[in-house]
């Protein structure tokens, strides 16, 4: 990669180099009595597990592991580990950090959460750069594909038809013109849940059923799945998010190819293959790849291009701190291909708290391009001391 960019105003130093980096865990937790729960667990808390850098000029950047916010405990020792190939180290351009850092640790990184530590680091590089350079994270990924993107209103958590019945109303009247919600836990419940809050919607207005994996720890068959997204094609459901386990590509290049509403997947990916596999076997119309959970912002790019290439759109998912809202919006503005942005609608002091401005939203629900230097994110000593971490919360599924 090039060692300088040039944009209107001037030339951008693209090098890096890290001095030091260490883990910060985070959490904002929610009293007993307001516990967060639905059909597939609880959210005690929203946990981060976020890494900072320092850049040998003494600039600090920010990145995000996607996994921190169920199992924040295990990212500091992976962040130890990590640690002897990333001090000292010269980069290029922050994009070459995640790949880097993988190759190296070929034995033990090439998937799962550990992949996330390896992207939160180059997520860090990104921010440390664009800060110091003084622009926007966007302008180092090439620059931007559009001045706004689409956002979604994503949530819909609950144990009755009636809280998720409220909170759609509530995004409506908020302007978004496409609400997502989860399954319950049985595909006949889920398909009177989506005729209801179907036959609920104004004119223009679409929804996404978020089956959170076929209803997390106990999949449904993909003839559940089968008969629940039918109902979906009846009711011109925007999409069928992760309605089988993770894992079963060919059970969901099956359902897709028995439905007409398109299927995605999948949010917890680790590895740019694992995406592969699900374009080339057919099994989704909707990749939904996540910087803090793929392995970095050069992952997601390259994902969003494979998907390209094949005629499949590429949706993000965002579920976090303000670290990943930032990183994931940064690197959607970034690419072609991502033209819809899920903007995570619950209560999150940590999105809230770590951002530097607030999410400039318009009254059509398209969130404008930000304008801060690097992510436009900023951890403080008070924030951590707010947020002190707290083991054993966190989203907890049942």
């Amino acid at each position: 990669m090039p060692t300088d960019v040039t944009q209107k105003g001037g030339t951008m130093r693209t090098t890096a180099s890290v001095a030091s980096l260490r883990p910060v865990l985070l959490s904002a937790q929610y009293p007993p009595t307001d516990y967060l729960t639905w059909i597939g667990g609880t959210i005690r808390s929203w946990d981060a597990a976020l890494v900072e850098i320092v850049l040998d000029d003494g600039t600090t950047g920010l990145g995000e592991v996607g996994a921190g916010i169920m199992a924040a405990a295990a990212v500091p020792g992976l962040v130890a580990a990590f640690e002897p190939y990333v001090v000292n180290s010269e980069y290029q351009h922050p994009l070459e950090v995640g790949n880097h850092l993988r190759a190296y640790t070929a034995f033990w990184s090439r998937g799962g959460i550990a992949s996330g530590v390896a992207g939160a680091i180059e997520i860090a590089v990104l921010d440390a750069v664009g800060k110091r350079e003084g622009v926007p994270a966007y302008e180092l990924l090439g620059g931007p594909a559009r001045s706004r993107i689409e956002a979604y209103a994503s949530g819909g958590v609950g144990t009755d038809f009636g809280q998720v019945e409220a909170w759609v109303e509530a995004q409506v009247e908020h302007g978004f013109r496409t609400v997502k919600f989860r399954a319950m836990k049985d595909p006949d419940t889920t398909i009177a849940l989506a005729r209801r809050i179907s036959s609920r919607l104004p004119h223009g207005v679409r929804f996404v059923l978020d089956a959170v994996q076929a209803s997390a720890s106990h999949p449904w068959s993909i003839d559940d799945a089968t008969t629940v997204g039918r109902v979906l094609d009846e009711l011109d459901a925007r999409w069928y998010e992760e309605p089988l386990g993770a894992d079963d590509v060919d059970g969901y290049a099956e359902l897709q190819r028995r439905l007409t509403t398109s299927v995605s997947g999948v949010e917890s990916n680790s590895r740019v293959s694992e995406f592969q596999r699900l374009i080339e076997a057919e099994a989704v119309e909707i990749v939904q790849p996540d910087t803090t959970f793929v392995g970095g912002v050069q992952s997601f790019l390259d994902v969003a291009t494979l998907a390209e290439a094949r005629g499949v759109k590429a949706v993000p998912h965002v579920w976090g701190s303000g670290v990943s809202f930032a990183a994931n919006l940064h690197a959607s503005f970034a690419h072609p291909n991502v033209n819809l942005f899920e903007y995570c609608r619950l209560e999150n002091p940590l999105r809230d708290a770590l951002l530097m401005s607030d999410i400039d939203i318009d009254h059509d629900g398209f969130i404008a391009l930000p304008q801060s230097p690097g992510l436009g994110i900023s951890l403080t000593p008070d924030t951590e001391l707010t947020y002190t971490y707290a083991p054993g919360a966190g989203h907890v599924i049942r």
